[in-house]
């Protein structure tokens, strides 16, 4: 979820990642990195790399390639680039022609060496960029900051056949940054110094938070340039432990990381925001919009649902990975949906039913396209308004058709159900399966997903105006 000082559109792909099947590819190497100069240089080797024929290799168009060399011939890489790649913005995509220019060729491993410079954003007086986003490369003066899958500062290889990313790598990497005092890379616990070697043999997708800032530990969860006084930490933590066992109780799938909270402040004047790439969960926004604002008694707990929705994306987007046309839909709506009930039942009914109502209003000029309907990303029109609002009201009402219990049950079942693709056949199939009643599912499925009068059939059922 996404709470915005400006309007902010952030591109978040529709790929699944590998499979427990797929070869996980092994990053190794060093990045060498300077906050106050805004530079990034890397030297990787990316092995145990999958057999494909139609993919692409993305890594951040701020990133100037030095070469590609293919390790098992030793022998540096003639290589093209895609124009068609769906994350062309932050990324730029890569490939190696095959014989004669037809097709493509994938070594199983490769070299990557590369330079990148970006600018340092200071203050919000005069040194400022008009904006900020997930998959930005960020350096703000004190840190860098950088997600994986969306930013690409390592080498993140694309399946375009299946919509497979495989941003999740296990690695064995060596970070330098000469005017940091502290490293992180996720999935590893932070370090102090300069220089640190960072392994881990469970895939993870490579956030990078490194610069001069302090630490805290609170029961093995650490907390990076915390906002918040030591007695706040205490209460934040034991807060984050209740909505987490909230779905652990429910679901019946228990939570396996312990989570690293970054909180850091945007290049951009006017932006604030979450992401999560687990176990790591970032806040970035100024002042007021830290992270001290889950803790603030002034706002009393209106943001509080906001962290409900990330911690729910350890399930809808880490645990199971959503792909195809409605990937997008079920990983946002499910994790908001997620939030509805953690609202409702631990943080205030009131802020449950202003929510339930500001979300009613955003769509009252709004027409969605059913979820039967839907071919692609552009089918969503506004995606903000459609995986956001429109979806996890949907599912708000389909509750109340079949009841809190199945409801639940229908989300492990979505969670748990093995597919290559998870599009209207799966979304619906597992409906059926959880609901054992055709004529039901089949009442649900033209009430609120075949029907351009799905939203008004969802304000009906709901009964909050």
């Amino acid at each position: 979820m996404r709470f915005l000082v400006a309007a902010l559109v952030l591109t978040m792909g529709l790929h699944t990642t590998a499979s427990a099947q797929d070869s996980i590819p092994v990053l190794k190497g060093k990045l060498t990195l300077s906050i106050s100069k805004g530079t990034l240089e890397g030297h990787f080797t990316l092995s145990n790399i999958p057999r494909l024929n139609d993919y692409v290799i993305r890594l951040n168009s701020g990133l100037n390639v030095r070469y590609f060399r293919n390790l098992d011939a030793n022998v540096l890489i003639y290589y093209d680039k895609s124009h068609y790649d769906s994350l062309a913005y932050e990324t730029t995509a890569y490939y190696f022609p095959g014989n004669k220019g037809k097709g493509k060729f994938l070594p199983k491993a490769v070299e990557f060496s590369y330079v990148g410079a970006f600018p340092v954003v200071r203050d919000t007086i005069s040194n400022y960029s008009v904006d900020d986003w997930k998959g930005n490369i960020a350096f703000n003066g004190y840190s860098i900051r950088s997600d994986g899958r969306q930013s690409a500062w390592y080498p993140v290889l694309y399946d375009s056949r299946r919509d497979v990313v495989y941003d999740k790598v296990k690695y064995d990497i060596e970070v330098e940054c000469a005017d940091c005092n502290t490293l992180y890379v996720n999935g590893n616990v932070p370090v102090r110094g300069r220089k640190a070697q960072f392994r881990s043999d469970q895939p993870r997708e490579l956030t990078l938070y490194c610069g001069s800032f302090n630490t805290v530990n609170r029961n093995d969860t650490y907390f990076l340039n915390p906002d918040l006084s030591p007695e706040a930490l205490k209460q934040f933590g034991t807060l984050i432990n209740g909505y987490k066992q909230f779905y652990e109780k429910n679901l019946g799938i228990a939570y396996k990381d312990k989570i690293t909270f970054i909180q850091t402040t945007p290049v951009s004047k006017n932006n604030a925001w979450l992401f999560v790439s687990y176990p790591t969960i970032v806040n970035i926004g100024w002042g007021d919009y830290g992270m001290k604002m889950f803790m603030d008694k002034k706002r009393g707990d209106w943001f509080k649902p906001y962290m409900a929705h990330e911690l729910g994306h350890y399930y809808f987007g880490t645990y199971k990975k959503f792909n195809a046309e409605l990937g997008d839909m079920m990983s946002e709506g499910f994790s908001e949906f997620l939030s509805f009930k953690v609202t409702r039942a631990l943080i205030s009914d009131s802020i449950y039913v202003q929510k339930i109502r500001g979300k009613i209003k955003s769509l009252k000029e709004f027409t969605p396209v059913p979820f039967s309907k839907v071919r692609s990303v552009n089918d969503y029109n506004d995606r903000e308004l459609y995986v956001y609002y429109y979806a996890p009201l949907l599912f708000t009402a389909i509750e109340k058709e079949i009841g809190e219990p199945a409801m639940w049950n229908w989300m492990k079942a979505i969670l748990e159900t093995p597919a290559d693709y998870t599009n209207y056949a799966f979304l619906t199939q597992t409906l059926k399966n959880t609901l054992k009643d055709d004529k039901k599912t089949e009442a649900i499925k033209a009430r609120y997903f075949e029907t351009d009068k799905a939203i008004g059939n969802a304000m009906e059922t709901i009964g909050i105006k």
